[in-house]
């Protein structure tokens, strides 16, 4: 298997998810999550104009804000990071392939290393963000996200009950990713240098459902709201337009909330991703 390298390259293969020291692959260790998430049905001609080429929303227009909290990571030696991603959705129809599934509009993360590799390697629509631990208190939970000190996103999580599922090993489920088994989109996008207004990569990629085995550990449901705080270009200078399209989302019937935590084998996602067209 041929080295993986990005910026700089001068010193030998990078390291990171897809490849660890000496080439070592990350393909079955076990982390620890969990995972919290609010959905609410939109409009779908307000889902549509925030949808990039080849996108229409699907039949049911669903948005999803998820909170992972992930701990023990094997490709970074054990350490935890956090994030949040906001799922659209949508029916895929290009020239070649018709695809449903849900299509990852954006994601912050509170760690550089993530950020870089997921943009580069998977085309991940990742942004930095200050994500703490959840708080919990008098029976309900609270999550954040917030950068340079202002808190663009709140999320809370109340009545959760604690739900049964079947003890052992799994393929990604909608309990645990609301997802269903159904595949995920990113559009990766890269400016040439050549001409920032053109684009060296502009391209759909799909990672199927079934990515990685996981086990069930604990999921509770009850109901939840999230709420993005709209910004000035003072507040968010990289992406305060970002944050405001997402708060303009109009809600027209909001969805059950799931709290989950589950151990989950990890997978590199390198042999995975296909590019649809």
């Amino acid at each position: 298997m041929s080295s993986l390298y990005r910026m700089p390259v001068g010193f030998g293969p990078s390291l990171g998810p897809r490849q660890g020291p000496d080439g070592k692959r990350f393909t079955g260790e076990v982390s620890r999550s969990t995972l919290m998430s609010n959905a609410f049905v939109t409009e779908p001609a307000a889902l549509a104009a925030v949808l990039p080429a080849g996108f229409r929303p699907a039949e049911v227009p669903l948005v999803t804000v998820r909170m992972h909290y992930n701990h023990n990571m094997p490709w970074l030696a054990g350490r935890a990071y956090h994030f949040v991603e906001v799922d659209f959705a949508v029916v895929f129809e290009g020239e070649r392939d018709r695809v449903e599934g849900d299509f990852v509009a954006v994601m912050w993360e509170n760690m550089a290393d993530p950020i870089i590799v997921g943009r580069e390697e998977c085309g991940h629509p990742k942004l930095f963000a200050d994500i703490p631990d959840p708080i919990a208190h008098g029976g309900s939970s609270y999550g954040s996200a917030s950068w340079e000190g202002f808190r663009f996103l709140d999320m809370t999580w109340e009545g959760l009950e604690l739900t049964a599922f079947p003890d052992g090993i799994e393929r990604d489920s909608e309990a645990t990713t609301n997802a269903g088994g159904r595949p995920r989109f990113n559009y990766q996008y890269q400016p040439s240098t050549a001409g920032l207004e053109q684009a060296d990569i502009a391209r759909v990629v799909m990672f199927p459902p079934g990515q990685s085995e996981q086990r069930v550990l604990q999921t509770w449901s009850g109901e939840g709201r999230c709420a993005f705080t709209p910004a000035r270009w003072e507040d968010l200078p990289t992406f305060a337009q970002i944050v405001n399209a997402l708060h303009a989302l109009p809600v027209a019937e909001w969805r059950p909330a799931q709290m989950v935590h589950v151990a989950r084998g990890f997978n590199d996602l390198r042999d995975t991703m296909q590019v649809l067209a």
